[in-house]
Formats: structure tokens, C-alpha cells, sequence
């Protein structure tokens, strides 16, 4: 950790936060939400998850894009079955509010929020913003409540390396940074 704080300090790379990421991943994110939204001025702010291969320049010029909505959510979208066993894996302790189906939330993997969503969530009161087990999930209803842009990119999920992904979540098909195919299909 000293060697980590060193580099922060030098190069002003990290970003520290105060938070329990094992047991409250929604309360980490919100964390990082407000810490970055007073840090930095962007346009977007993005969660990545580190094991995805990522094209940093085909996600800028995704986010670079004129969107006539300015309140948007982009990420790979999906839908799911809520888990109400305590028993089983992903189980929900709030399903009962949520009845049998997750609404539309974007994969915690990797997603973007703008500036104008990150800025509502960093002035919030965090006592007024509903807290589920998942961080994913309670980003998605965070973002209904606030009537965004839900912005569906198969291309930031994709599950092989393509000329078009702009991440890859299987990392075994995207193995080794250097090999023949990840070059030919990312040298352009």
C-alpha cells in the first residue's frame, strides 16, 4: 500500500476511497460517483471493472458523440429474473420491492453516466437514494427515477475481440496483449 500511496502522490493517479467495496458495492459506486464529480470536470464519468480488455480511444469517441438527451446512461443493457432465494447466488434481500423482473440497468462491468447524472447523484443526500445488494441494479433504478437516456452498446460487452469492441469481458478470448490477432484487430 505504501508503494501504491507513493505513486498517487507523485503522480496524482489514484483515486482513494473510504468504503467497504465486498459488502456495499452501491454505496462504494456512489462514493466514487461524488469524490470524482468534485475532483474532475468531464463530460462522462465511467465505471470500468478490471478484468475487461479495454479500448480507451473507441470509448472516448463513443462518449464524444452529440446526444440530443444530456441526461444519459450508456452501457450494455439488460433485464433479469430477481433472485428471492437466500439460498441461491445473486439473491436480492429487497426482491419484494422489486417483484419478479429487474428492470433495465446496464451491466456493472463497464458503463458511463453524464455529467448532469453524476452531478445529481453527488448532491444528493445519500439517505435519499434506495440502496439494493448490487451495485448494477441500484445504479439502473437511480437512473429510472431520474428519467435518463437509457443508451443500449453491445460493443462495450462484447464476449471476442472484434474492430469494433470497445470492451471485451471474456478474457480468456482476449488473452495476451500482444498476440497476432488482438494487433490485426485493434491497429486501426
Amino acid at each position: 500500500m505504501e508503494d501504491l500511496q507513493k505513486e498517487a502522490d507523485t503522480y496524482h493517479d489514484f483515486l482513494f476511497i473510504d468504503a467497504d467495496e465486498a459488502t456495499k458495492p452501491p454505496q462504494t459506486m456512489l462514493a466514487f460517483f461524488k469524490a470524482a464529480y468534485h475532483m474532475f470536470n468531464a463530460e462522462f464519468y465511467v465505471k470500468a471493472s478490471d478484468d475487461i480488455y479495454l479500448r480507451p480511444d473507441r470509448l472516448a469517441a463513443l462518449l464524444a458523440k452529440e446526444r440530443p438527451q444530456h441526461k444519459t446512461y450508456i452501457g450494455c443493457m439488460k433485464k433479469g429474473p430477481v433472485v428471492n432465494d437466500p439460498n441461491l447466488k445473486w439473491y436480492e434481500s429487497s426482491w419484494e420491492l422489486l417483484g419478479n423482473e429487474y428492470f433495465m440497468h446496464a451491466s456493472g462491468s463497464l458503463y458511463a453516466l453524464s455529467s448532469e447524472v453524476v452531478e445529481a447523484l453527488a448532491t444528493a443526500k445519500s439517505d435519499s437514494l434506495r440502496m439494493f445488494d448490487y451495485e448494477d441494479v441500484t445504479i439502473g433504478a437511480w437512473m429510472l427515477a431520474m428519467n435518463v437516456k437509457h443508451e443500449d452498446n453491445r460493443a462495450m460487452c462484447d464476449s471476442v475481440c472484434t474492430p469494433t469492441s470497445i470492451a471485451v469481458w471474456d478474457s480468456k478470448k482476449c488473452s495476451g496483449v500482444y498476440s497476432e490477432t488482438l494487433f490485426h484487430n485493434h491497429s486501426n
